[in-house]
């Protein structure tokens, strides 16, 4: 088991990074292959399976350039079901070199107009869909249940000192005031990230995205959002550095329970940086509170 986690500081994300390390381990990624509809998930697979990775993807529907992408298997796979994703488990536990999935990395998600928000002003008022929560939320909560497990079950009992990383998507909206529905699924994200990097299964960290110009935004919210932005002096941060950062995340051993943000190169040079805003400041409310809890145990 890792041991007990504690702050050390923000990464120096300007430090080198060697990606070798990930050939022949097994990667688990969920949603966002389709190239046509976002373009991450898509980087990603490519990225490890580039590296010599043995890369498994769990989306909902694949395009033909996904279909044939060299070294990643597809599986079927809508993360709100609990069976789909477990079946995308077992494929990737199939198809890996020793019976372990390395890298697990949590990346479906969908975005659009708040659904709690939507026809409030309407005479009446209906149920809101729950699609968006159930996708960015109770999917990662399915992903990371499903990770503890396979690591702490599934493993074989030789490979007990082998690397254990779960990648966690949120966004920056999860750290900053935004719309309630997403936000809330975000940073819920960030909570099972937080209270996860304790238990010492693996390694556990937040990827949180500003905004990224990707194939599955409107053409028209593109030139919107990119105006308002360069108005206020910012723009889009970019995909390749959201794949840096979880490159490097899988591929550092050292890094576990920190959040790192996607963001302008205009702020950082190399487009992504850790947050630092999961750890309380020592001496505050919520400092003192957080570490009362750390001693209790009436709920398991």
């Amino acid at each position: 088991m890792l041991s007990k986690y504690e702050n050390s500081g923000p990464v120096d994300c300007s430090l080198p990074f060697d990606l070798n390390g990930i050939r022949g381990k097994s990667v688990l990624i969920t949603g966002g292959l389709n190239k046509a509809r976002s373009g991450l998930g898509y980087e990603y697979a490519k990225t490890f399976a580039n590296a010599g990775a043995i890369v498994t993807n769990a989306d909902i529907k694949p395009s033909s350039d996904e279909l044939t992408l060299p070294g990643v298997r597809f599986i079927k796979c809508d993360v709100r079901s609990w069976d789909e994703q477990k079946e995308a488990f077992d494929a990737a536990i199939a198809s890996s070199a020793n019976g372990c999935i390395d890298v697990i990395i949590a990346n479906a998600g969908i975005s659009g107009d708040d659904p709690l928000l939507r026809g409030i002003d309407e005479l009446e008022i209906k149920k809101p869909d729950t699609t968006l929560v159930e996708i960015n939320l109770l999917g990662a909560m399915y992903t990371a249940r499903l990770a503890l497990h396979h690591f702490s079950v599934e493993w074989p009992a030789d490979s007990a000192q082998q690397d254990k990383c779960l990648i966690l998507k949120s966004s920056i909206m999860g750290y900053l005031d935004s719309r309630p529905s997403y936000g809330s699924t975000k940073f819920g994200v960030r909570a099972i990230m937080r209270a996860l990097r304790h238990l010492g299964r693996c390694r556990v960290n937040v990827v949180a995205p500003w905004f990224i110009a990707t194939p599955i935004m409107d053409e028209n919210v593109v030139k919107t959002l990119g105006s308002q932005l360069a108005a206020q002096g910012s723009e889009f941060a970019h995909s390749d550095d959201s794949v840096n950062c979880i490159s490097r995340i899988a591929s550092d051993k050292s890094i576990h329970g920190r959040g790192f943000a996607i963001v302008p190169r205009s702020l950082v040079k190399e487009g992504y940086m850790d947050v630092d805003e999961d750890d309380f400041e020592e001496g505050t409310l919520c400092y003192k509170l957080q570490h009362i809890t750390y001693g209790l145990s009436h709920r398991k």
